[in-house]
């Protein structure tokens, strides 16, 4: 399977990158009850959204827990701290 990259994500449908971002911004995953309580979108519709994300390489999943597979040559965000 080819890496993750961002033309990949592109080319998915407005519904599918959203829930990639929000699986993109939790470091340790989400359930799918956490977003089904986050997103408005009906269960059935959310776990094929997931499905199509794990198969074009954009998300995985461990026992319950899914996450976003980072996209290859992304840069990090930077994180504004304090002085």
């Amino acid at each position: 399977m080819a890496p993750a990259d961002a033309a990949t994500l592109n080319v998915q449908p407005r519904q599918r990158r959203e829930v990639y971002k929000w699986l993109a911004g939790a470091e340790t995953g989400r359930s799918v009850k956490l977003l089904l309580e986050e997103l408005d979108i009906p269960e059935r519709e959310l776990r094929e959204t997931l499905r199509k994300l794990e198969a074009a390489g954009l998300a995985r999943r461990t026992k319950a827990t899914w996450m976003a597979v980072p996209l290859e040559g992304a840069e990090p965000e930077n994180v504004q701290t304090p002085d």
